[in-house]
């Protein structure tokens, strides 16, 4: 899943660069969910059918607190917090590239993709505590 994740943000940033932000923001929500359901799994075994960038953020910090891992858990509370604009616009980018007819604006495109890399740099902080890499 990792790296179905990382060509995900890889499209998102090429789609950014070529001026189609609508795929630039689909693309980077894809990565997001992606990111976090290989985060879950790897370190809990749990796999999420979670479609929701948020939720499995929150599933994620939930799993955390659990484990007794609140430092890691506030990390992710942190990251929503920091970007929930962002995450939200990733969200309704999801809905919206499938049945929508929303097109994004440049700014959205950019917000969307740096949130995806901030949101993968911070999955990867925390598989590096707990888990060791197989990919």
């Amino acid at each position: 899943m990792w790296r179905r994740a990382r060509r995900f943000l890889t499209r998102a940033e090429r789609d950014l660069v070529d001026g189609d932000y609508d795929g630039a923001c689909f693309n980077a929500e894809q990565a997001v969910q992606l990111g976090v359901k290989a985060t879950i799994y790897r370190i809990f075994g749990v796999k999420s059918r979670i479609h929701s960038g948020r939720s499995l953020l929150a599933q994620l910090r939930n799993l955390l607190y659990e484990a007794g891992r609140g430092d890691l858990a506030s990390i992710v509370e942190d990251l929503v917090s920091s970007y929930r604009r962002g995450l939200e616009l990733l969200e309704e980018s999801y809905i919206e590239g499938r049945y929508g007819e929303v097109s994004y604006l440049e700014s959205q495109g950019k917000t969307c993709v740096e949130v995806s890399r901030q949101v993968l740099e911070v999955l990867e902080k925390i598989e590096s505590e707990l888990a060791p890499r197989s990919d």
